[in-house]
């Protein structure tokens, strides 16, 4: 018996498989087009927002992502709109758009973001993206002197104070060892301190990346460590890193760090024979040997140099740079990685700080104060409205922003102490910002936070030492620790200090 299937009855699964494949292929254009056609009408839609709510805060030009979930005609500054007003630029190709804000943002504050008009390439539809993001809190490394304890007072009242008042203890790890300087993290949105690290005789301190640079001793022996550190405190399973200094005893003073973490560097006294020779600054390149190399006379780091001579100094923010008022008052840009020449800039008899992206520095002339552009040479007399130059004290300028700076003043009493007061200054006026100093105390230090939304106010009576965290709109009260110094001030040029 024949077993042949008749053609017709072959050819049917091929024709079914056919006829299924056409249908499937059908319904994924259908759907395609509909896609397409829906698409079209509803315009681009946001598919990720991607930013760093640290770096927003304590940097200028940084940006917020907007990524869209297709290609975009280009959008402009108009079409976005920031809430609460903050200047930005903005920047798009494909499907992102980047807005970039010009200067720190505020603290632990929520920002919208809207963009308007935003629309496909060769499509009519268009959409509007919106977001909010949240910036990050703040927080500050404080050095607590070892007979000290810190204290957690935080408050909003209209006139701080600044003398020690004392809330909740808030002293979470930070008992240590008798005998033991403290260096201790304060957050200022929540009460207490960490104790971060801690050893006899701290003099300077900086955060360096992940770790922090600590200088300790007296007498002229100074130490410099490398200090690893992990959830924000010293890391008990990396051993701490002791520098080699340039000589078997010498004095460390003047320590600052660049931003970016590559370098730091220190001003450095021989002090072997009992008195102070070769006194200069050095550097430490943290990509290399991490050995203390001279900056040599010629503004170049040289290893073996005789050091420049060094009145103040300061890494140029966000910079490789260094700005130095050398002995002779000299200005010179170092680039400290030495990859190019030192640019000569005349001469100061003070350098007062850095403005905004740090491209421009205040400098005190024998004429007055003036803005130094780094680029160019160039230089400006800084605004001095009336009233902020009555006084018989002038201190020193730190500056807010572009537009603004806080000064501390004071005139004589008739017992011959000085009665200190923090001015607000911007082009048109000055104004004292309500900051009660105590008769018995002297204001050591004023110092911005990176986004010059707060102040450090750093003051020194017989008993005692307190730093008073303040609105630096406001002068209202926000944390106070019983502390000689924050890190916020290691922004400012150090060396012969005026306050």
């Amino acid at each position: 018996m024949s077993t042949d299937r008749p053609p017709q009855l072959r050819r049917r699964p091929r024709e079914r498989f056919r006829r299924r494949l056409v249908a499937s292929l059908t319904v994924f254009v259908l759907v395609g087009a509909a896609a397409a056609v829906i698409g079209a009408q509803q315009g681009p839609r946001l598919r990720e927002v991607t930013y760093d709510p640290s770096g927003l805060v304590s940097r200028p030009a940084q940006r917020v992502i907007l990524t869209a979930n297709q290609a975009l005609q280009r959008v402009s500054a108009g079409d976005v709109t920031v809430t609460p007003a903050a200047a930005h630029t903005v920047t798009s190709s494909g499907n992102t758009i980047a807005v970039e804000f010009a200067g720190p943002l505020a603290y632990d504050r929520s920002y919208e973001i809207a963009v308007t008009g935003v629309r496909a390439p060769g499509q009519p539809a268009t959409s509007e993206l919106r977001t909010t993001i949240r910036t990050g809190s703040t927080d500050v490394l404080a050095l607590v002197p070892a007979t000290s304890r810190t204290s957690g007072t935080s408050g909003t009242s209209g006139t701080s104070g600044t003398s020690g008042t004392s809330g909740t203890s808030g002293t979470s790890s930070t008992a240590g060892s008798a005998g033991k300087d403290r260096i201790v993290r304060r957050s200022l949105d929540a009460g207490g301190a960490t104790t971060v690290y801690q050893a006899a005789d701290i003099t300077e301190y900086a955060r360096l990346g992940r770790s922090l640079v600590v200088v300790s001793g007296t007498d002229g022996r100074s130490a410099v460590d490398i200090v690893s550190l992990a959830g924000g405190v010293q890391d008990p399973s990396a051993p701490v890193e002791h520098l080699t200094l340039p000589t078997a005893e010498g004095r460390v003073t003047a320590l600052h760090v660049a931003d970016d973490g590559a370098s730091f560097g220190f001003e450095y006294a021989d002090t072997t024979t009992g008195q102070s020779r070769d006194v200069g600054l050095y550097v430490v390149d943290m990509t290399g040997t991490h050995l203390p190399t001279a900056v040599a006379a010629d503004g170049k780091p040289t290893a073996g140099a005789v050091p420049m001579t060094v009145a103040q100094w300061a890494y140029v923010p966000r910079t490789e740079r260094a700005l130095v008022r050398t002995g002779s008052d000299d200005l010179v840009l170092v680039d400290v990685s030495g990859q190019t020449d030192p640019v000569r800039l005349g001469s100061a008899t003070y350098l007062h700080g850095f403005v905004g992206t740090g491209t421009t520095a205040v400098v005190e002339t024998g004429a007055g104060v003036v803005r130094l552009d780094l680029t160019d040479g160039k230089r400006t007399p800084l605004a001095a409205p009336p009233g902020s130059t009555d006084a018989a004290y002038l201190g020193r300028i730190a500056q807010l922003d572009e537009d603004t700076y806080v000064r501390v003043v004071g005139d004589v009493r008739p017992d011959g102490t000085l009665a200190q007061r923090i001015l607000r200054v911007d082009a048109s006026r000055a104004s004292r910002l309500p900051v009660v100093v105590p008769a018995d105390a002297s204001i050591t230090a004023v110092c911005p936070s990176p986004n010059g939304q707060f102040l450090a106010v750093a003051t020194k009576s017989a008993t005692s030492d307190l730093v008073s965290i303040v609105d630096a709109s406001s002068g209202a009260l926000e944390a106070s620790i019983d502390a000689a110094s924050v890190d916020w001030c290691g922004a400012l040029p150090s060396g012969d200090e005026i306050s």
